[in-house]
This record gives C-alpha cells, structure tokens and sequence, in this order.
C-alpha cells in the first residue's frame, strides 16, 4: 500500500511525483546530494540553524571581523573580510579545523533520517563537516569513514572505487581532513570546481554516476552557478538541449535561497529539473517517512517477506529458536543493512517438502558461516530442532577454521547445550540482537575472506 500524503506534504510533492521518486530511489535511479542547510545545529536561542552559519559566528568571534550590519555571517563574507584587510588566509582554515574537531554537537534528526534509507548507496556531501559520515555511523554500524568514504581534493583526486562498500559517501568539496583545502570562500569554489573539470578522466566512475542517475540535492544552493554545475555534469550536455525521456533530476531548498531566473530556467526553460520549495529538512524526514513506510528493514518492514526459500549459496546461516523470533529480526535487520547475505528458515521451509533434507543441506554444503542464536530458550529445551542444525554445524565444523559464530541474544551464566567441539569458540553478546559495530566489521571480514578463499582461518 502506498504512503498517501498529509496536507503539509502536498507543498513538496504530489502523490504521484512521490510515488515516482520512491520507487525510482528503491530501484537505485536516485543519487542524493547532501548540502550544508541539511547539516544543522541548534542555536543558543533553540533555533535550527546551518552548521556553516554556525561556525561562521563563531570564526567572526575568533578573528575579530566585524562585518556590515546588513551583512550575512556567512564564512565567505567573514573570509573575505579577513582577506581584504591584508591578513594571511591560512588562518581561516586553521581555525575552522580546529572549531571543527572540537564540534560538541550530534547529526540532526533530518540528516539521520536521510541516511537511513538503505536503498541510497552512493552519498555525495558538499559540506565539509564530518556530521553526515558521523550519521551513516549510526544508521550503518559497519560504515568505517576509512574505508567507506573519499574526500576530493584538486591536486590528489581519486576516484570512488568500481565496486564501494555500502554505503559509501563521497565529499565532493574536501573535508577539514584535506585541510588545509577545503572549500570556504568563492575562490575555494572555483579552484575545486576547475579541478573537478580538469580531472574528469581520474573521476570516470563519479562522473558515470552523475549522468547516469537522477540528482536529489537536499540543502543545496550554496550558489546559483553550483546547482548549475551538478546538473550540468548530470546532463553530459548543454541545460538547452532536450532532456533524457524520463529524466527529472530534484532540488529541495528554501525558497529564499533559490534565486527567481534559477527556478525559471530550470522549470520553465530546462522542464527536467523539479524545485521542491520548502525546509529542506522537513523533506528528507518525509522522504525518509514515505521509503521506510514501503521498504524499510530497519522500519515496520519485514525481512522474512523479501527472503527466498532457499538458501542461497554462500549466505550466513541463522539457526534460532522461534520463541526469540523479535531479536533474531533485529539481528537480521541489523545484518542485511550492512550489505551481509543472512537467511533463516521461516517456517522450517515449504509444507509437504522435506525441510531436514534440504536444512541439512544448507548447513553442512551451501552456508558461509553458521550463526548460533543462544538463549533461554535454546538452553530449556533440549529437543528444539535447533539443536539438530547445530548438529550438522558440528559436522562442517573443522579446527583452525570459521565456521560456528555463537551469539547470545541475553546474558547467560552458562551454555551446556551447545556441541562440544564449540566450548572454546567465542561467543558475541549481542541483547536483543542488537549488532554491535565491532561484530558487523568482523562478518563484514569473514565474508570477504569466504569469497577469496572459501573458508577463512581462525
């Protein structure tokens, strides 16, 4: 059943234009980039603000600029005022890392909501803040800025790589990790966008993703020439040549920040790019709403409904009492979100198959890893079936290798139902089933192991 729109969400979308972008976005159509009006902080006087407003406050405090009194605090007003008076621009991104590493401030709820929707595996950030990779941290608990994350600097660019873990973010004007480059000031703007240009044939990968997805740029105008500049890679070609037949990229913003000639050429000239005025904020949480309401796992979804009867070759096999079937969901959920292949029986597969066969089948030749789930209820009662697939584990089970990957769901005193060869085999505490990033890393390695070499050691 489709999500139908409140009132208030009549003013970004129609019910059909929703429709079109969340099914365009769960078929992996939809490429969002994440600007700094969706990055906020709440002000001293309980107000939403922009993270750059923010620190444009308090950079003006630092250096002492005192601008007009019709004057925005922006960080390019403040940067060029500082500039102008003859003083060293080094300062500017000296004191913005260090405002930086000492931000005292969580993601807000908006960008949290955004980055949850699982079906987005590529995000492109221009704000320079680590406030969306600490997001992804919370929605993802495998997501390692190392390993998941690029920053684009000019004189060092490097391509997202041909297959990235997911999800993976991409800063597109630096981070206050490139310093001392990152973008602050208009000159900032023009030196990564020449180098964006100039390094197109290093970004081959980037750049696919650009012409060949819709954009969705949430808090993103930064300027005019910016929006221009994304949709125009986007396009591969002039904004007056006819658009791709489907084609329709999104622009989320304030109306306030959307110059008039750009909502006009864009609507009325281009046809192919849709303004949705309006807090972009409140938007990504209504996106976020409507896809959790239709394919979230991490919502009132249901993982079992999306799972195949059968195992399929190489996934992780979970063995579990259905009494504990609530935290084996959340242990599922929390799995499949970190792009690991789990599956578990639902109703000891198909009535009138010989289920045994095909378990046994599963567990001792076509699993990857064997997933334990202890509990109360796998401890009281000894003739659970359970035990029987944990048997056929014991037959695979080999010393020296991973195979048997126990995991208690509460805090037991004791394990006596487990086989014996298993006593020394660690055993996770995940409550509730709730993954743990250190446990998700650790799969996350053992199936990347199981894929090179088909059974990874110890």
């Amino acid at each position: 059943m489709e999500p139908t729109p409140s009132p208030d969400d009549q003013r970004h979308l129609d019910e059909r234009q929703w429709r079109n972008l969340l099914r365009d976005i769960h078929a992996g159509q939809v490429l969002p980039v994440i600007g700094p009006e969706l990055v906020t902080v709440t002000s001293s006087e309980g107000e939403q603000i922009s993270l750059h407003s923010y620190l444009a406050v308090e950079l003006a405090h630092r250096l002492g600029v005192t601008l007009q009194k019709d004057e925005l605090p922006t960080l390019n007003a403040i940067t060029c005022s500082w500039v102008l008076s003859g003083q060293p621009c080094k300062a500017i991104y000296d004191e913005i890392r260090d405002l930086v590493d000492n931000l005292d401030v969580q993601p807000p709820k908006a960008l949290l909501d955004l980055t949850s929707i699982s079906d987005f595996e590529l995000f492109i950030c221009t704000a320079f803040d680590p406030l969306t990779s600490q997001a992804l941290q919370k929605n993802y608990p495998g997501f390692l800025h190392e390993q998941n994350s690029l920053d684009f600097h000019p004189n060092n660019p490097r391509d997202i790589p041909e297959q990235p873990p997911k999800p993976f973010l991409f800063h597109i004007l630096g981070t206050h990790n490139t310093y001392p480059d990152f973008v602050v000031w208009e000159e900032d703007y023009i030196e990564y966008m020449c180098g964006l240009l100039e390094k197109q044939d290093n970004l081959r990968l980037l750049f696919d993703k650009f012409r060949n997805k819709d954009l969705l740029l949430i808090g993103s105008p930064f300027h005019d020439w910016i929006v221009r500049f994304f949709l125009r890679v986007a396009k591969g070609k002039r904004f007056s040549e006819p658009g791709s037949q489907g084609r329709v990229d999104y622009l989320a913003e304030k109306p306030e920040n959307i110059a008039k000639p750009t909502i006009f050429f864009y609507q009325k000239e281009i046809g192919s790019t849709r303004i949705i005025p309006g807090n972009p904020s409140d938007f990504a949480s209504e996106l976020a709403r409507q896809w959790n309401a239709l394919y979230s796992l991490a919502g009132e979804g249901d993982p079992l409904q999306s799972m195949s009867d059968e195992l399929p070759r190489g996934s992780v096999f979970i063995s579990y009492s259905h009494k504990d079937l609530d935290a084996v969901l959340e242990l599922t959920k929390g799995l499949m979100m970190a792009q690991i292949p789990v599956w578990l029986d639902k109703e000891r597969l198909s009535a009138g198959e010989n289920f045994e066969r095909t378990l046994e089948q599963a567990v001792k030749n076509d699993a990857s890893f064997f997933i334990s789930v202890i509990s109360h209820n796998t401890e009281s009662d000894p003739n659970s079936y359970v035990h029987k697939e944990r048997t056929w584990a014991a037959q695979r089970h080999v010393d020296g290798f991973v195979y048997y990957i126990p995991v208690l769901i509460e805090d037991l005193a004791q394990v006596k139902q487990e086989a014996p060869q298993f006593a020394a085999i660690h055993r996770e505490l995940l409550p509730q089933g709730t993954v743990t990033t250190d446990f998700v890393r650790r799969m996350q390695h053992l199936i990347e192991e199981y894929r090179i070499s088909g059974h990874p050691r110890g």
